[in-house]
């Protein structure tokens, strides 16, 4: 049996950062995207979940993992969310999943990350960026050293207030989820700067952008991740969505992997971007 996997999900490289960092620690360890997992029966000790927050809970592929997976041979259950800093009960969220298995999670922290989400919230500049990685290396040290010894740490969020943490945002979490964060996946599309490179297609978790025409275009049937590595890998920023800011914000990706690194939890591809 494998003595440990971790499994992640990530749109532009922060929380494959951290499953990366991980696997550094501890090399005898599997690093599995969520996405690309074909057998649900796990079979390590240790196993570890690595997500961003989104709509202040855990995002849809790793919901509907948790859902699937067989934890039977797991004694020791550990997650980390990444977070542009809003607080969330997504912890919770995932407890009452894994208690349908007889499990809950022995050790979980938040760690804050530069946002992604640049259509709406300020685009983190260079210093930025570069504090919130190196604070993520400081920061993952002691939580190294308790998945080693199999500890079990519950890390507090920095909310206290009980209208926005028990209240506010699981009713803000709710709608956002039911309406597909305000119907944003209709909302996107490319304007007349985007090249036809089909990178954002390559990018896609979710599979829902094709290529028509050397156009990209969402397909309804297929839902979105919401990750939005689409509008944030694009290299002429020519993704766009309607009724935000995007035209006149800038853009994220973690300055260690590409779109490639991004597009490699679908499967190996040809290197879709050496930018």
């Amino acid at each position: 049996m494998t003595s440990m996997q971790i499994f992640y999900f990530s749109g532009t490289g922060n929380s494959l950062f951290i499953a990366q960092e991980l696997h550094k620690s501890f090399p005898e360890a599997t690093v599995v995207p969520v996405i690309q997992l074909t057998d649900y029966h796990i079979k390590a000790d240790a196993v570890g979940f690595v997500f961003p927050v989104h709509a202040f809970t855990m995002p849809a592929p790793v919901k509907h993992f948790l859902e699937k997976i067989n934890l039977d041979e797991a004694s020791y259950l550990f997650a980390i969310a990444t977070r542009g800093g809003s607080p969330c009960n997504v912890f919770r969220d995932m407890d009452r999943l894994l208690r349908k298995k007889g499990k809950v999670l022995n050790a979980h922290w938040f760690i804050d990350m530069p946002n992604n989400f640049c259509h709406i919230a300020d685009t983190p500049d260079q210093a930025l960026i570069e504090r919130l990685c190196a604070e993520a290396l400081v920061k993952l040290e002691p939580i190294k050293t308790a998945i080693r010894n199999r500890d079990e740490v519950h890390a507090p969020d920095s909310e206290k207030s009980f209208w926005r943490k028990k209240l506010l945002f699981p009713a803000l979490s709710a709608v956002l989820r039911k309406t597909n964060y305000l119907h944003t996946d209709k909302n996107f599309y490319a304007d007349d700067r985007c090249i036809g490179c089909g990178l954002c297609s390559k990018v896609c978790l979710s599979a829902k952008i094709e290529q028509k025409n050397g156009r990209p275009h969402w397909n309804e049937e297929k839902k979105c991740y919401f990750c939005f590595a689409c509008i944030n890998h694009c290299p002429r920023q020519a993704i766009q969505i309607r009724k935000t800011k995007s035209m006149t914000k800038g853009r994220y990706r973690h300055p260690l992997y590409t779109a490639y690194d991004i597009a490699q939890q679908k499967g190996r591809l040809n290197n879709p971007s050496s930018s």
